[in-house]
């Protein structure tokens, strides 16, 4: 690492040889992007983590702590699941580049169980957010999302109105 540069986990993940690791293209990446949507999310088959995540997948959630590994992402995933059982994401839009796949969605669900201290409103419920994967060795490495959930705690009644600033 150069001297006085935090690390980054582009840094940390190993240099694999091509013989331990196969070679992917855009598309094979946007391909297990859209599997884990499918599976992981719309499906709740935790058993296809396994096979779309790295061992020490990194997950920036955007909005609370950042998950290492898929025991992790799982346990933070439990909790969204007992609020939203019905949680789907559609995804909106693809962008793929060498090993980068960026997806603009669109979520839908109810909500059914607290979240974040809301308590369960039976609200239908709607946001928008996006997603950056790095793919290495046919794998999610590492994912950052950014999400509407400002809008989301909105449609719970979490939070009715938003401060404007003044000049």
């Amino acid at each position: 690492l150069a001297e006085g540069r935090a690390a980054l986990a582009q840094d940390a993940s190993p240099v694999a040889s091509p013989d331990s690791c196969p070679a992917t293209t855009p598309e094979d990446n946007a391909l297990i992007v859209q599997r884990y949507w499918d599976e992981v999310w719309n499906a709740q088959n935790d058993a296809a983590l396994a096979e779309v995540f790295a061992a020490d997948e990194i997950h920036h959630w955007g909005v609370g702590d950042t998950t290492v590994g898929p025991e992790e992402f799982l346990a933070r995933v439990a909790t969204f699941r007992a609020a939203f059982p019905d949680f789907q994401i559609h995804v909106e839009k693809t962008v793929k580049e060498d090993d980068h796949v960026v997806s603009y969605y669109r979520a839908t669900g109810t909500h059914q169980g607290e979240w974040l201290g809301i308590q369960p409103t039976g609200n239908e419920i709607e946001y928008n957010g996006v997603n950056i994967f790095r793919v290495a060795c046919g794998r999610i490495a590492e994912s950052w999302g950014v999400a509407n959930h400002l809008g989301l705690i909105q449609q719970l009644g979490g939070m009715t109105t938003v401060a404007t600033p003044t000049a």
